[in-house]
């Protein structure tokens, strides 16, 4: 039926009644929940600058963090600019802070990170600026420091790993062999990997 027809103006983005019920094209009542769209593990490599460690979405399969803690930033992006929501620690050891809302993220500090364990974090009541609001959603990340190449396992390979790239530039290819997040790649990310000889994540 034509706008006139349904008792509405021809206008466009004009509120009109349907079935008695009056609809405000882009109102709070017509706006959907925000959609999570990644997760990443950020962290601040002093001068170097901040690298996201993208997390996975599978549970059975979650990604490895392999930077020195205790303290991690947690960042959600969904699909839309985000404006509130809560945050919690479901499973693991692990503290949530003070959540910050910038454009599409919503970010979320943990302190106090256990290391050697999976930490599963649980976002809800996600509202966006347009009105929408019950958006939501979950990540698990497996924390092992010196696990530069996140095989849920220290060895030797890993202080190879860290070897190669010793004096080079903390660039997006090599970060996370900078296992104390300082900015530099050096002898002191190599003792990272020393201490940690042989601690492993459980599988998943």
């Amino acid at each position: 039926a034509s706008a006139s027809a349904a008792g509405c103006a021809a206008v466009p983005g004009a509120p009109c009644f349907t079935d008695q019920t009056l609809v405000v094209p882009g109102s709070a009542a017509s706006a959907l929940p925000p959609t999570l769209a990644s997760v990443v593990s950020r962290r601040v490599h002093g001068a170097a600058g901040t690298f996201d460690l993208v997390l996975g979405n599978l549970a059975t399969n979650p990604t490895t963090e392999p930077r020195q803690g205790p303290a991690f930033t947690i960042v959600f992006t969904f699909d839309k600019a985000v404006t509130g929501g809560a945050a919690t620690v479901t499973v693991g050891t692990a503290t949530v802070g003070a959540v910050t809302f910038s454009g599409n993220e919503m970010r979320v500090p943990l302190t106090n990170v256990a290391d050697q364990q999976y930490v599963t974090v649980t976002v809800s009541d996600v509202a966006s600026s347009d009105g929408g609001t019950g958006g939501g959603g979950s990540v698990r990340v497996g924390f092992l420091k010196g696990d530069a190449n996140q095989n849920r396992v220290v060895t030797f390979s890993d202080d190879l790993q860290v070897n190669n790239v010793l004096g080079q530039p903390v660039t997006s290819s090599n970060y996370l062999k900078d296992l104390n997040a300082n900015g530099i790649l050096t002898f002191s990310d190599n003792l990272i990997v020393n201490n940690q000889g042989g601690r492993v994540l459980p599988a998943p």
